[in-house]
């Protein structure tokens, strides 16, 4: 079985690779990037390393061929670019035949009111449109994201949040 991650140079990519070098044989492992002079570690430690840029679909179809298991890691951008973005890997996904995609989400998708919502509601639509078996992973805000906000309170700055009296789920990156 072959598992191929994408974006797996960035901060939570890198993070999922390292989990799983740990777990599965690297000629198991193939990683799609847009830069692959940046995988380098990856390819020397025995991992496919294949070209793969979320704005050039052509580049996915080769990709992503042969893969069984997907991890499409969702883009940064905005809402429009991420949807164009995440649907290019969706239909290269379907086109090539891959059997299972899992994809990073956000918490309640379908029901948040959140800004970035849009294109994880549209990618996991199209997904599902694929007929192609998924898992969605609804992460949590990762507390990473907070860091900025809490260098500035221990260096004096007010504590500055929508959550009110509110409790909040953060989720570590590498959890």
């Amino acid at each position: 079985m072959k598992i191929l991650v994408t974006g797996a140079t960035g901060k939570l990519g890198s993070k999922v690779m390292a989990s799983l070098l740990q777990q599965v044989p690297a000629g198991d492992l193939a990683v799609s990037v847009r830069n692959p002079e940046k995988a380098e570690n990856l390819r020397a430690q025995g991992v496919d390393v294949r070209h793969g840029d979320f704005d050039a679909p052509e580049t996915l179809d080769q990709a992503f061929q042969g893969i069984d298991r997907l991890l499409i890691i969702s883009t940064d951008g905005d809402n429009e670019t991420r949807i164009r973005q995440h649907e290019n890997a969706v239909h290269a996904a379907e086109r090539a035949g891959v059997k299972f995609i899992a994809y990073t989400s956000l918490a309640n998708a379908t029901e948040s009111q959140n800004l970035m919502a849009p294109p994880h509601v549209a990618t996991e639509a199209a997904i599902i449109k694929t007929g192609i078996p998924y898992t969605f992973l609804r992460n949590n805000w990762y507390l990473e994201n907070e860091m900025g906000s809490i260098q500035a309170v221990e260096a004096g700055a007010p504590w500055v949040t929508s959550a009110g009296e509110g409790k909040v789920g953060w989720a570590l990156q590498q959890d």
